[in-house]
């Protein structure tokens, strides 16, 4: 049986995908790179490359962490998590993001994105 190689993404592959969400932007806060809809930050690039930080929901950020702890940290009260790039699939990097531009989004954005070919799911 074959095996399924799992795909990981850099932090630059990370971002160029958050970037194709519609009205994403990059920006920038306290020196440190990050991704923004309507102005409002959905993830942050810590420098060094090795992580990605994705606004998320208290149960998401627990439920991660929980399951792979050396993976996922919880950076911020509950509301953000730290992705260790190196150790998560990359498809999985790419549903977070999805999920947290969907979190930022106005709701203008969110009622465009929901029909077919919609926000990440091409």
């Amino acid at each position: 049986m074959p095996t399924r190689r799992v795909r990981k993404l850099d932090q630059d592959r990370a971002k160029e995908f958050a970037l194709s969400l519609p009205e994403a932007h990059e920006g920038s806060h306290m020196g440190r790179a990050d991704l923004r809809v309507a102005n409002k930050i959905f993830a942050t690039l810590p420098a060094g490359g090795k992580c990605v930080n994705i606004k998320s929901t208290s149960p998401s950020v627990d439920a991660l962490v929980k399951t792979d702890p050396e993976a996922y940290k919880d950076c911020w009260a509950g509301t953000w998590v730290s992705v260790d790039l190196a150790r998560v699939d990359g498809q999985q990097v790419r549903e977070l993001l999805v999920d947290a531009w969907r979190l930022t989004a106005p709701r203008r954005l969110l009622s465009e994105a929901s029909g077919p070919g919609a926000a990440g799911t091409e």
